[in-house]
């Protein structure tokens, strides 16, 4: 069994318990504490912390988050460390931070790989215990075969009763994380992380919703685009959609924005 240790927050006295093998950031969200963050993978520095005591593991101390008077200051970031022991942190925590849905780590199987482009495929993911609880527009990580660290891509459905977490994803020629993915066969099972992210869909926005996106970015819009067709209450909302790619090859998704138009009759 993987060890666990207790880590509070100084500010708010907040404690809860994180697992050896789990960051700290994801361990708060898990316990459905509103710890500031945004990326999840190192690239914005929106969940920097400080140690006040207890050991900490930094995963990756060259992530771009930190600029070196932050590493100078002492300041980590929370999706990059785990606890080596129970441990005090300085950290920032907000009340718009606190999940939707507290986050779980899931095995997930391989269900179905739809070719959409020479280069885009759609992936559709089913979860052994059947979570599948998200909001439109959020992310999960992927943990991928050979590859350190997990990958974050935002699902392209909305949350479901069947388990079903889809994405629309590019290969990338140098990216360790799509070459891996590309090569996965169906049946195959990788361990999900999520449901992370916060440019989500807020159902009880009176506004008309404008998505701007290109290529595989598409995913998002077409999940925040399905949520607001799916959603009570937001008969009245429009959804203005800007989707671009490089040629005509490479757009996708035509078909799905297609019939949620006419599903949705806006």
């Amino acid at each position: 069994m993987t060890a666990s240790y207790k880590i509070e927050i100084q500010q708010t006295g907040d404690s809860f318990d994180c697992a050896a093998d789990d960051a700290i950031l994801r361990g708060g969200q898990r316990a459905g504490l509103g710890l500031s963050y945004d990326c999840n993978v190192g690239g914005c520095g929106s969940c920097k912390f400080e140690v006040v005591e207890g050991e900490i593991e930094n995963m990756w101390e060259d992530a771009p988050g930190l600029n070196p008077r932050d590493v100078k200051r002492g300041k980590l970031l929370a999706c990059q460390c785990r606890p080596k022991s129970d441990a005090v942190i300085k950290m920032i925590t907000m009340d718009e931070f606190v999940p939707q849905t507290n986050p779980q780590r899931f095995a997930g199987k391989l269900e179905m790989i739809r070719d959409l482009t020479n280069d885009i495929r759609e992936f559709r993911f089913k979860s052994a215990n059947g979570f599948s609880s998200f909001q439109p527009g959020q992310y999960a990580l992927l943990n991928l075969p050979g590859v350190e660290g997990g990958r974050a891509y935002s699902m392209s459905n909305i949350g479901n009763d069947d388990g079903s977490w889809e994405f629309i994803i590019r290969l990338v020629p140098d990216g360790k994380g799509t070459n891996a993915l590309f090569k996965l066969n169906e049946g195959d099972e990788i361990e999900i992380d999520g449901p992370y992210g916060m440019a989500y869909l807020r159902t009880d926005a009176p506004r008309d919703i404008v998505c701007i996106g290109g290529g595989s970015g598409l995913a998002p819009m077409l999940s925040i685009a399905r949520g607001v067709a799916a959603a009570d209450g937001m008969d009245d909302v429009k959804v203005h959609l800007f989707y671009g790619a490089r040629g005509p090859q490479d757009l996708c998704g035509e078909e799905e924005l297609k019939a949620l138009g006419q599903s949705a009759d806006r």
